[in-house]
């Protein structure tokens, strides 16, 4: 019996052992085979079926959070201001959290060097046609924010853009019309154009609040150290009208203070005062420029959320701001700085009034360190995330 049962018991174990094996081969590549082809389609975009078509594939494994969108904002050029100042914020952080971000400038310029970018600039022709969303930022960029390829447009609104222009001229016209557009869904970075949207188009805008870069602006070595003098700023483009820089001048032409100003494009007339003026800065020298100055003065007619003002606190100083849509963002009279009429006898007595009282001025710096805490821009990404992902 034992020598019967020695005989017959291993074949039955080896039997029993090579189906085992023969099957889990066959079965583990078969598992191996499907998962891999289930996770290689579904990062690719294939996850809804090959029925749906790579887009609308892609966008179901975007918002099942297996993988981020890759995204092309369309910006107007590259130049100074402080709305592309905005956009590659958003850019550059949104990289950092794993987006693949390009920007498409129809300016023929892809050179940013006034500002940090981490993310591609190209032209138009050289837009990427993989994207899943494409972002337009100004009335002008709709247009190639259509022709290129993408699941989702969005339209980010800085400000109503047809205050630009003589009201009855093609392009306020034009401006205006694009508030219209029923292919975009629309972002905006401040309530009085979110409220703006709302009851002039009947457009349900996202709010995404902007932030300030603590990294980028912030208390420094002034160019030069404060004298008995109480220093005033002005800052704005000069060759614009509407930004006031005319009527700033005209407000300290007669107080005893020194005058700065820092203008992106056109330089102060002969007989206008100025101690010292600077072109076309980066934010690198900003900072120092800001720094150096007690007061910034602004007296612009058209705005959208003012960022110069709330710099000028992140670096020790206090704004004089002519009242202007946006300033209710931040700005509150007598707690962070001075709010006036428009008007070039108020601005001179505000001024005049921060020169006098050095107590007043403590206080208001003291509010403005308090704002500043709040402009944090991780929680406008945040936001921003949501939006982009959140609204399909």
């Amino acid at each position: 019996m034992k020598s019967k049962n020695l005989k017959v018991r291993p074949k039955l174990i080896l039997r029993s052992k090579r189906k085992i094996k023969r099957r889990s081969r066959w079965s583990g590549i078969g598992r191996k085979k499907s998962q891999g082809d289930r996770r290689g389609s579904r990062e690719e975009g294939y996850y809804a079926g090959w029925k749906d078509g790579y887009r609308d594939g892609r966008w179901i494994a975007i918002k099942s959070g297996v993988c981020k969108p890759k995204i092309a904002y369309v910006i107007p050029g590259c130049s100074i201001s402080g709305g592309v100042a905005v956009i590659l914020q958003h850019a550059n952080r949104l990289k950092q959290r794993g987006y693949d971000v390009v920007l498409v400038s129809l300016d023929g310029n892809t050179h940013v060097g006034w500002h940090p970018v981490h993310v591609p600039i190209v032209t138009e022709s050289r837009a990427p046609s993989d994207r899943d969303i494409v972002i337009a930022t100004f009335w002008a960029t709709l247009s190639a924010a259509r022709r290129i390829e993408a699941k989702k447009r969005f339209y980010f609104i800085q400000s109503d853009e047809s205050r630009f222009y003589a009201p009855s001229s093609e392009q306020s016209k034009l401006a205006y019309q694009t508030y219209k557009a029923d292919d975009f869904t629309f972002l905006t970075m401040a309530g009085w154009l979110q409220r703006w949207l709302e009851q002039t188009f009947k457009k349900q805008a996202i709010y995404i609040p902007n932030g300030l870069d603590g990294e980028l602006i912030h208390e420094t070595q002034p160019f030069a150290p404060k004298g008995d003098k109480i220093r005033v700023l002005l800052e704005g483009p000069i060759a614009v009208p509407y930004k006031g820089m005319s009527d700033a001048f005209a407000a300290v032409r007669d107080l005893n203070c020194e005058v700065w100003c820092v203008s992106s494009a056109g330089r102060p007339a002969a007989s206008w005062r100025c101690d010292r003026f600077f072109e076309s800065v980066s934010y690198e020298t900003m900072k120092h420029i800001y720094s150096s100055c007690d007061i910034l003065l602004k007296m612009s007619r058209v705005e959208s959320f003012l960022y110069p003002p709330l710099e000028m606190m992140a670096c020790g100083g206090v704004p004089v701001v002519a009242d202007v849509t946006g300033t209710d963002e931040y700005l509150l009279n007598n707690y962070n700085g001075l709010v006036i009429p428009n008007d070039v006898r108020a601005a001179s007595n505000a001024v005049q009034r921060l020169i006098s009282d050095p107590a007043l001025r403590e206080r208001l710096v003291a509010g403005g360190r308090e704002t500043v805490q709040k402009w944090d821009w991780n929680r406008s990404i945040d936001l921003l995330e949501r939006a982009l992902v959140g609204n399909a």
